[in-house]
């Protein structure tokens, strides 16, 4: 009877012990540095973007064609210097021309310096989506990798949750194994012959109640091996989990899911930064284009009289381009500086019957589109005010469990301090005494998971909300 009392004390006690390690958990999570090198290749993408939205220069040689002997040798090549600044209306200025070297003599012709700009178009539309995707990826990445490194926490404490919850459960079964031994020990003092039935089922009970101890203290046992190995600690054979888990959890503040604004609440932060874009980029499809351009020409070729190069003028020039749904029209002229009075002019005309039918069936789908978006936002305000209400009642409930525990835990430390005194007095028995420990101890095990479990509804309470502060 007290190598019984000996052992179930000895499992209650926690030694000295080097507890599971966080820090050692989270710097094993392949998931974490999975997302921080996302969060890498974000930032190179975003930096990539800028690039291609920026102000862009491409310098062509076009193709260079080279003929002739020593005497009569030939050179022709078109190059060409193209500037865009996006930001500035779709800003283009471009220089071009016709060099052509023939018998050594300059024949060049065409050397053109134009300006165009947007007047109606969505390409500064366009222009500000791409950043504002990029943007997105960025903060997404960051994001996921601040939300991963909570969600590692959380699954730690769900872990160490679960192997206090299994020692509790080897205290309740190490009772149960106590209270049927005294009974066992009863019949035998009664007198009850080993082949009775009622010695026999006792004797099994006892047989069977040890046998559940010793199989949950083996699970416990591999349980917190393999848990130990992902915070990089070793838990050599024979290691006893009482030795393992922690004796204390480092009380937190609850948080209050109230304190933190609506409008960061994840679902509906997404929600409306999608209906943002959505109808910004409904907004970039215009039906109505408008651009225009001017410049001048050296040795424009189209005011030539005949195939002859020697009455090629210079030119002003000017043009516009307009589009109306599947209506595309051009229009140009170049005023000869020589002879202003004698104009060049160029027009262009294309249509695409298609393109009207399509427009009402595209403004349509628009407009159903940003009805579904609107609905986004509303179905992610329901839940917020949902988990409003879940994460409250879970903060009560925790706090009223751990308020209860506590004045529980307090009054068996107090009756077994007592019942220690009457033991050893001689007032009262082994079963009474080990009864108060052992309560005791399992309300000292259920507070540490109240602990735990406030960690946990932190945690998840964080998660639902957008912490960009916190990154920043």
């Amino acid at each position: 009877m007290k190598k019984l009392v000996l052992g179930l004390m000895c499992f209650m006690i926690p030694a000295c012990f080097a507890s599971p390690d966080l820090e050692k958990y989270l710097e094993n999570d392949l998931e974490l540095k999975k997302l921080a090198l996302e969060v890498k290749k974000a930032e190179l993408s975003s930096e990539e973007t800028s690039i291609d939205t920026g102000i862009n220069v491409q310098i062509s040689t076009g193709t260079i064609t080279l003929a002739g002997g020593a005497d009569d040798f030939n050179v022709t090549l078109k190059p060409s210097v193209t500037a865009t600044v996006p930001v500035r209306s779709n800003l283009k200025f471009a220089v071009s021309s016709s060099v052509a070297v023939e018998s050594g003599e300059d024949n060049s012709s065409n050397t053109k310096f134009s300006l165009s700009a947007d007047i109606i178009s969505g390409a500064s539309l366009s222009r500000r989506l791409k950043l504002m995707n990029a943007e997105r990826m960025l903060l997404t990445a960051r994001r996921n990798l601040q939300n991963r490194a909570l969600e590692a926490e959380k699954e730690f404490y769900t872990e160490l949750k679960a192997l206090f919850t299994a020692a509790n459960a080897i205290v309740k079964a190490q009772q149960t194994l106590y209270d049927d031994t005294i009974d066992f020990e009863d019949i035998k003092a009664k007198g009850y012959a080993v082949t009775s039935s009622k010695y026999r089922l006792a004797e099994l009970k006892v047989l069977s109640d040890s046998h559940d101890v010793e199989t949950k203290i083996r699970e416990l046992e591999h349980d917190c091996a393999v848990f130990a190995s992902k915070c990089s600690d070793e838990y050599k054979t024979g290691t006893k989990a009482e030795d393992f888990l922690p004796k204390t959890i480092q009380y937190v503040e609850p948080v209050d899911i109230l304190a933190f604004e609506k409008n960061q609440y994840a679902s509906i932060e997404k929600a409306v930064w999608t209906y943002e874009y959505n109808s910004l980029e409904r907004k970039s499809v215009k039906n109505v284009t408008l651009s225009a351009n001017a410049g001048y020409t050296l040795k424009n070729s189209s005011t030539a009289s005949s195939a002859s190069r020697s009455d090629m003028s210079d030119t002003v020039d000017a043009g516009a381009t307009a589009g109306l749904y599947g209506l595309s029209l051009g229009a140009g002229v170049s005023f000869p500086v020589e002879n202003p009075g004698n104009p060049v002019y160029s027009l262009s005309a294309s249509v695409d019957p298609a393109e009207f039918r399509k427009a009402r069936i595209t403004t349509e789908k628009n407009g159903y589109s940003e009805e579904q978006d609107l609905i986004a936002i509303q179905s992610a305000e329901e839940d917020y005010d949902t988990s409003v209400v879940d994460q409250q009642q879970s903060l009560s409930d925790i706090i009223w469990s751990r308020q209860t525990n506590a004045e529980t835990y307090e009054m068996y430390v107090r009756l077994e301090k007592d019942m220690a005194e009457y033991l050893k007095a001689g007032i009262i028995t082994e079963s009474e005494y080990l009864n108060a420990f052992a309560n005791r101890e399992q309300y000292r095990l259920q507070l540490l998971i109240n602990d735990i479990d406030l960690i946990i509804y932190n945690n998840t309470t964080k998660l639902l909300f957008c912490r960009d502060e916190e990154i920043l």
